[in-house]
């Protein structure tokens, strides 16, 4: 039989109950216990498959409860996982235990879509996948293969709108893995799990030993899929990639980029345009043969790092030290400055930092936070690039350091002649209006990179001018290219300018 789990331990290693499941879970679980006693196997796949279609709504609601949450601690979202953990890890058992028992094609192909599902409850979390998952993933789709139906559609899904093959769904499990989930925020990972939901029948799967495609899977092994690249692999490895669902995804992308932010409704109205396409540039990146990013080597390293997180807090931390600049305002303020975190060095390389994050910080650390970091007198800015989390349940962070002098400084937006605004330029000059917190993180002079700045998401606009003023000097910067856009702030380029006429 398939089976995830080990010996006498919890279905697929799930964890002991930490608080009470969510009121919306509880019947599901009792049914899905009833279920699972099921002797007639035909009765417990149709139970089970009731039970599956009954839970997806329910449980994307609680994810984005996890997700994007509006209230409620740390603590409370962590409960919340936990209980989406122990049913999606029963259901799974359940399935695969069916399938495992008398192989159908329905039943394949829902154990699978269980499978993925699970998965993508460990990457948002930045949790280990346990590797058993992978061994049972190609199992399915090996013994489907050689029951010829691999290929064969089915509906599996209640809506019966969309038919799938077990191939599909096997192939929407490993490119969501491929995706390089360990360098996007969780609410991205989500957008990516319904990139290849929609294009899953675009993908492409090879037969054993032709390796034509960018990314590869051993079904001996219990190794994730992985960039085939670089790698001397048996000749049972099976290749895959986008195929033409990379096409597709980019037409998505032009489609996206010219839509106003109300028309963005290619991944569903629930989650921000910003956050889809986001997503959609990061999966055109990490889809392609070639990764458009090499970590660099990191050597082993000691010592500590104060921590603070958030746009806001950056900023006035750079601002009360020695190397804010003077004249500073407190607009856009941030609430009372956090006290700082201490953080564990692991490595260190090129521009990165290897941190172990603290079991307290885990609730809020994920990738593409901006961080303010303070070690022997310094103080630099950072952004979290990627997570590791480890079999022990140990999390450990990659920071690429954005600069070592960043520099705080209160702007102010020049209002043009022909601009549409409240006050004329000379009333905000005379009482310190359109105030802007930015932290310049390069000022280009140097030539070692070209100037860039941090600064409000809401506050970003391309193309304005903003003074800075130094002592009894001012300077003038213009806004240029996006290079990133946080949670609460936007990187981009920019050039100093004469003052403006």
């Amino acid at each position: 039989m398939l089976e995830l789990a080990d010996g006498g331990s919890k279905p697929g290693g799930a964890p002991a109950e930490t608080g009470p499941a969510s009121a919306l879970l509880v019947d599901l679980n009792a049914r899905l216990e009833a279920a699972a006693g099921t002797q007639d196997l035909k009765a417990r796949l149709g139970a089970l498959g009731q039970i599956q279609d009954a839970s997806a709504a329910q449980c994307a609601a609680l994810l984005a409860q996890y997700l994007f949450p509006v209230a409620g601690t740390h603590a409370g979202r962590e409960v919340l996982w936990a209980s989406l953990l122990g049913h999606q890890t029963r259901l799974t058992q359940a399935l695969c235990t069916a399938a495992g028992a008398s192989l159908t094609l329905l039943g394949a192909a829902r154990a699978l879509r269980s499978i993925r599902a699970l998965v993508k409850l460990h990457l948002v979390h930045y949790a280990a996948v346990p590797g058993r998952l992978w061994r049972v993933a190609y199992a399915l789709h090996s013994a489907a293969e050689k029951a010829g139906f691999a290929t064969t559609p089915v509906h599996a899904q209640a809506d019966h709108r969309t038919p799938t093959t077990v191939e599909q769904e096997l192939l929407r499990l490993v490119m969501l893995r491929v995706s390089a989930p360990d360098m996007m925020p969780p609410e991205q990972i989500e957008v990516a799990d319904r990139v290849v939901e929609q294009l899953g029948a675009e993908f492409t799967l090879r037969q054993p030993g032709v390796a034509d495609n960018p990314f590869c899977y051993e079904p001996a092994y219990e190794h994730p899929p992985r960039r085939a690249k670089g790698r001397e692999l048996p000749d049972t490895t099976r290749y895959f990639g986008p195929g033409v669902g990379f096409v597709s995804l980019e037409r998505i992308a032009r489609q996206l980029g010219g839509a106003k932010p109300a028309e963005f409704q290619a991944f569903g109205k629930d989650i921000a345009p910003r956050v889809q396409l986001g997503a959609v540039h990061h999966l055109l990146a990490f889809w392609r043969v070639d990764a458009p990013y090499a970590p660099p080597e990191h050597a082993p390293a000691s010592g500590s790092l104060e921590v603070v997180h958030g746009y806001g807090q950056v900023w006035q931390q750079l601002s009360q030290s020695a190397q804010g600049a003077g004249g500073l305002s407190l607009a856009d303020y941030a609430g009372p400055p956090q006290s700082p975190e201490t953080w564990e060095l692991r490595g260190k390389g090129g521009s990165e930092l290897g941190v172990e994050v603290p079991p307290a910080s885990r609730a809020w650390t994920k990738c593409g936070m901006v961080l303010g970091l303070s070690t022997d007198g310094e103080r630099w800015a950072g952004l979290i690039r990627r997570m590791h989390p480890r079999a022990d349940g140990g999390l450990q962070a990659d920071i690429a350091v954005l600069s070592r002098a960043p520099r705080a400084h209160a702007l102010r937006e020049v209002i043009g002649k022909y601009d549409d605004a409240a006050v004329t330029e000379a009333a905000a000059r005379q009482f310190g209006a359109s105030g802007v917190n930015a932290v310049i993180l390069a000022d280009g002079e140097d030539g070692t990179q070209p100037a860039n700045l941090l600064m409000p998401a809401e506050r970003w606009n391309p193309g304005r001018v903003y003074e800075l003023q130094e002592g009894d000097a001012a300077r003038y910067l213009r806004a240029l290219q996006l290079v990133r856009h946080g949670e609460d702030f936007v990187r981009a380029t920019f050039e100093w300018v004469d003052a403006p006429g």
